[in-house]
């Protein structure tokens, strides 16, 4: 009987043990996929960012619509690097250094947000004020680009690694 009961519990501390490798690694992906989600969100508004700089150095004047759909999707972009931040800084409330580098790239999305509305104001006057709206692209460009550095540290810190590339799908039988 004392058998049995020694192996019951081993079998049972087998199986939580399993069980919470399995939860790991849930939350390491969970963890991937908000590290993608800043990194990509990142990108995305400083590759918005590069278009309506280059827009202001044409001849014409930047076309107002055109701006203002890069300006909403350059501050919808930041939202979602910003969520994602959030989700990643309540899971490693603990981890100072982690918090820290969080507080430190939101600060340069605040500063490239800040300046994104200037930009949409330079392009919105009459004419548009291209100089203005060229510098302020510039700006949010290399916060974004600090910002991208800060998150290669911090996903680094976290050991949070990057996604790997979808499977190939096994081809269809006929």
């Amino acid at each position: 009987m004392k058998a049995l009961q020694t192996l019951a519990l081993f079998g049972s501390a087998v199986l939580l043990t399993a069980a919470t490798g399995a939860a790991q690694d849930f939350l390491k992906a969970d963890h991937k996929m908000l590290g993608h989600q800043v990194q990509t969100s990142q990108q995305h508004a400083q590759d918005r960012a590069q278009a309506l700089y280059h827009y202001n150095q044409g001849q014409q004047p930047v076309p107002k619509d055109e701006a203002k759909e890069l300006v909403a999707a350059m501050r919808k972009d930041l939202a979602a690097a910003d969520k994602a931040l959030a989700q990643l800084k309540t899971e490693f409330a603990k981890n100072k250094e982690a918090v820290d580098l969080i507080e430190s790239i939101k600060k340069h999305h605040a500063k490239a947000h800040e300046v994104c509305g200037m930009a949409e104001e330079a392009c919105m006057k009459e004419g548009g004020d291209k100089a203005v709206a060229g510098d302020c692209c510039s700006d949010m460009y290399h916060e974004l680009e600090a910002a991208k550095a800060e998150t290669a540290k911090l996903l680094k810190s976290l050991k949070i690694e990057k996604l790997e590339p979808p499977k190939k799908a096994a081809p269809k039988k006929k």
